[in-house]
């Protein structure tokens, strides 16, 4: 059975987690909704969330955690980090969710990642090197393979990113196209009265 996750922490952009989530699920992925510090998670505009399970949860601590990783990762089909400065911080630091996500690339499933968390989270874990890929205009800077300026949502291979909330909409409807390609992605337009 494949998984489909979308990890989140206080801090995170609302648009840019609840517009995937939207419409991953209007196409039915059974997309499970992880809080990386907590089950309950504060946006970065103060709405409220209640996730479907935490990370401790989902894979564990410590050495057990790793473990996990490496057997949940081997059946994601797709992982997803939303933006915000605080959340991709959080998310980026955290070495069970740096150890999964790893896990999910080694094993060939798709990591999609916007505004800060391309540059922070998977930038910062060395896994862009060589790739082409946007975050938000000004991050990046300091690693080894720089974000395509100007760009607003990228795929390269395995990896999906996208440069900011005004992109979450294409973000969502790239990581639809990757999974279920474009017959389903011009249903889901059609039935959301998409421009």
């Amino acid at each position: 059975m494949q998984r489909f996750f979308l990890f989140i922490a206080d801090g995170f952009e609302e648009v840019e987690a609840v517009t995937p989530l939207d419409y991953l699920r209007r196409c039915g992925t059974d997309l499970t909704l992880v809080g990386v510090d907590a089950d309950v998670i504060r946006s970065s505009r103060g709405l409220t969330v209640t996730c479907d399970i935490a990370l401790s949860e989902l894979i564990g601590r410590g050495v057990e955690a790793k473990e996990n990783a490496e057997r949940l990762a081997a059946s994601t089909a797709l992982a997803i980090l939303p933006g915000g400065l605080p959340n991709s911080r959080t998310l980026s630091e955290n070495t069970e969710l740096r150890s999964f996500i790893t896990e999910t690339v080694k094993h060939g499933g798709l990591v999609a990642a916007i505004c800060a968390a391309p540059a922070l989270a998977l930038g910062g874990w060395g896994l862009l090197e060589g790739k082409r890929f946007t975050c938000y205009p000004g991050m990046g800077a300091d690693l080894p393979t720089q974000p395509v300026k100007g760009a607003r949502v990228i795929r390269d291979g395995q990896f999906i990113t996208a440069c900011g909330a005004g992109a979450a909409e294409e973000f969502a409807f790239t990581l639809v196209d990757a999974l279920y390609g474009e017959k389903r992605l011009a249903e889901l337009k059609s039935s959301i009265v998409a421009r």
